[in-house]
């Protein structure tokens, strides 16, 4: 096993490297850096060595090439032109790495390898490649209908195509989608995804973004506060019987009794025997 140390700015990496079949990710408009160390038993010559980096299916796309001690462009595929950068002077040190920059959708899983020929040895082939491009969704946006009761999460702008998952934020359950997800596919090459779900006596909803590719989630969640099906958030008052006339007049009588004016008092009253006496005087 053999390890290759990459130096890029304010990044260091120490790869390891191996001839068997590998894949790679990368992030579309970033650089892609392609790790390949491969030994020979025999001193490397540049001046009788063929070096290929091309793609393993056919019709062979032809990355980057070395002819006879310089790097050759004429055969190079026009979808690569201006895009690749090799190391050759490591390559006597077997250090046949390369980097694409940029990155494009276009090349999401391209197969590539490496082909050396030399006029002593045989032709080899090694490092053989697969390449899986990502491009990151924007932030997800959920957007509630409560006519309908059902939210919907939209994003769109990634690569490749995404995964969704709904979840209650307040029950911590998986929500099964409303219906399927509407995936478009944009001329620019991504994807815009909407994903629908029933928020019927949920208090609040989570849907979750996955990247596959970049192993990127990303996460929108939203209160929602519809009622559950059956449920009155609003009664009528009950209707009063109507009081009957005597009700009505006791009322009035009692009402009155409470409203006597405060400086009112009742009179004194006189006895007959009193008011006897009062006479003969």
């Amino acid at each position: 096993m053999l390890f290759l140390l990459v130096c890029f700015p304010n990044v260091f990496l120490l790869l390891k490297v191996s001839s068997a079949n590998i894949s790679i990710n990368g992030t579309r408009g970033e650089p892609l850096f392609w790790p390949c160390y491969h030994t020979f038993s025999e001193p490397f010559q540049p001046n009788n060595s063929l070096i290929y980096w091309q793609g393993c299916r056919k019709p062979h796309i032809l990355l980057h090439a070395y002819v006879y001690g310089k790097e050759e462009f004429q055969h190079q595929n026009r979808s690569f032109k201006n895009r690749t950068t090799i190391f050759p002077d490591q390559l006597p040190s077997r250090n046949f790495s390369l980097i694409i920059e940029p990155l494009m959708l276009q090349d999401d899983q391209i197969d590539i390898e490496v082909i050396f020929r030399s006029q002593i040895k045989s032709t080899n082939r090694f490092c053989q490649t697969t390449v899986y491009v990502a491009a990151p969704f924007q932030e997800p946006k959920i957007e509630i209908n409560r006519k309908e009761k059902t939210a919907t999460c939209n994003t769109k702008g990634g690569f490749p195509e995404p995964e969704i998952k709904w979840s209650s934020g307040d029950r911590g359950t998986n929500l099964k989608p409303h219906k399927p997800s509407t995936v478009i596919f944009e001329e620019d090459g991504t994807f815009s995804v909407s994903s629908t779900v029933s928020i019927i006596g949920l208090q609040n909803v989570a849907c979750e973004v996955y990247n596959p590719t970049s192993n990127q989630t990303l996460t929108a969640t939203k209160e929602v506060s519809v009622p559950p099906p059956g449920n009155k958030s609003h009664q009528c008052p009950q209707p009063t019987e109507e009081p009957s006339t005597s009700e009505r007049a006791g009322g009035e009588a009692a009402d009155s009794a409470f409203n006597m004016p405060e400086d009112h008092e009742p009179k004194e009253t006189v006895s007959l025997e009193e008011n006897s006496q009062l006479t003969k005087l």
